[in-house]
């Protein structure tokens, strides 16, 4: 088996760093997700959207209790 010393693995980053960047950049296509985050009132809406759709489902048996720790989803 060989054995490699980690100046011997520096060495070998070091001389394949600019080819590793480029494939990354290649395959990336140049663009980042962008992101930012919620106003404390958008948060506050989709709150909302969110538990009058669960309830709703509730409502319409889409959502069925099955267990004490189980559900049963109809998505459909």
């Amino acid at each position: 088996m060989r054995t490699i010393s980690l100046s011997e693995i520096d060495q070998n980053i070091e001389k394949n760093r600019k080819k590793a960047n480029a494939v990354i950049r290649s395959t990336s296509n140049g663009h980042r997700k962008k992101s930012r985050t919620r106003t404390p009132g958008e948060v506050k809406a989709l709150n909302e959207i969110s538990i009058a759709r669960w309830q709703r489902a509730i409502e319409v048996k889409k959502i069925i209790k099955t267990g004490k720790r189980s559900m049963y989803y109809d998505y459909r």
